[in-house]
């Protein structure tokens, strides 16, 4: 069983098994349990290549799930010289598919910024910050191993479109580390909350303890802060990813990870280890929560309530923790559709099919793996795929390809 879906097995038996066993209500599907076409939309960009095997942006009930955007131009191809262009022109990219969606930056609620440079950080937040009025997304910011086609940045955003139940969460000044870029602590979509990724500084000063055991603690003490002043608790996380730069000392996290949530389980997650994250932290994690009032059910190993949980029904979203091959050896192209496998195998249990998919998330050991990807994407999903984001990570946890999805009724 795994709590960490990348954690060694050491780390997975630190991790006692906790459990979710709340009902869900019922969902509105049309009499196939497909999505009917006013709840799910493929958002296209018009002029960009039609033979991408996922879709630029997926759009479920008023949630829109965008495609990582590169710093290229998505028509012609060229990459602009400088951070400063290239994320101008990821900006672009988003911009065009939110139009295209009948929305604009304002609907923005989440971004998760990928860097192939933290070096970039400074130059990124300068142009990011600008395409925003008075209200900007939650964020998180990391450094990947690469990027696809060797972009300097890659931008993918989560966006609503009743601007009506959208809303800032603010703790109170001096409550949580001064932000180092244009980012909300949290945002509201509806009924669901995006915290933007926290690291493990103090509040005061920003000061970083140095062992990761610590900086995991404080770490959740600020997301801890921020779920406070939305009125909501640990037990409200439907969702997690954690993000590590020292492999070797990944053993450390789930000792400090767990005590913020007593007897209540752990959210799905990804455990996933990268060059470098903003600052000198260690660690930097990303959630998103739910309104006590949305209905869900955790999706266990045996179906039967008694192993980790591998997926949460939060309303009419499924939130998976991001699978590996069971046999972490063989080609590639057998890890990979083990891992789709047990995806399907969750989409089943809750009730779903793979037309419900809006977003996937793919971790690769190596980018010289993304044709063969492609490829069982395309057969996965022949038509109306769902939007993607794909990276390449550090090396040290088993497997070349690990991955979750977003799946909504």
């Amino acid at each position: 069983m795994r709590r960490f879906a990348w954690a060694s097995d050491a780390v997975v038996r630190l991790m006692p098994v906790l459990l979710l066993g709340i009902a869900v209500g019922g969902q509105q599907t049309t009499p196939t349990g497909t999505p009917s076409a006013d709840t799910r939309r493929v958002i296209r960009m018009a002029g960009a290549r039609a033979d991408l095997p996922y879709s630029a942006g997926v759009l479920s009930g008023d949630t829109l799930y965008l495609s990582a955007q590169p710093g290229r131009d998505r028509v012609t191809g060229r990459e602009p010289e400088g951070i400063a262009a290239q994320t101008q022109q990821a900006m672009d990219n988003i911009g065009t598919v939110l139009k295209s969606a009948g929305m604009s930056f304002g609907n923005l609620v989440k971004c998760h910024v990928y860097l192939a440079s933290m070096d970039d950080y400074t130059g990124m937040n300068k142009v990011y910050g600008s395409v925003f009025g008075d209200r900007v997304p939650a964020r998180t910011t990391v450094e990947a191993q690469r990027l696809p086609d060797g972009s300097g940045v890659q931008i993918g955003c989560v966006g609503f479109r009743d601007l009506a139940r959208t809303g800032v969460v603010q703790p109170p000044r001096g409550s949580l580390p001064a932000p180092l870029g244009p980012y909300s602590a949290g945002v509201w979509a509806g009924d669901t909350l995006y915290l933007s990724g926290m690291g493990g500084q103090f509040p005061e000063d920003r000061r970083l303890p140095e062992p990761l055991d610590q900086q995991v603690a404080q770490t959740l003490v600020n997301v801890g802060t921020t779920l406070k002043a939305a009125g909501l608790g640990f037990a409200d996380l439907v969702s997690s990813t954690v993000y590590v730069t020292l492999p070797g000392e990944a053993k450390a996290l789930a000792p400090a990870y767990a005590p913020p949530f007593g007897a209540q389980p752990l959210p799905p997650q990804a455990l996933v280890f990268l060059p470098r994250l903003p600052g000198a932290i260690k660690t930097e994690m990303t959630f998103i929560a739910a309104r006590p009032s949305e209905a869900r059910r955790a999706i266990n190993t045996d179906g039967q309530g008694t192993g980790a949980a591998r997926g949460l029904l939060a309303g009419r979203t499924l939130y998976t923790r991001a699978e590996v091959a069971s046999e972490a050896g063989g080609p590639f192209e057998e890890q990979f559709r083990d891992v789709l496998r047990r995806l399907g195998t969750t989409l089943e249990d809750a009730g779903l099919t793979w037309t419900h998919v809006a977003h996937v998330q793919v971790y690769l050991a190596d980018l010289a793996d993304l044709p063969s990807l492609d490829k069982l994407f395309r057969e996965r999903f022949p038509s109306a795929p769902p939007a993607r984001t794909v990276v390449e990570v550090l090396p040290g946890a088993p497997g070349r390809v690990h991955a979750s999805l977003v799946a909504v009724r």
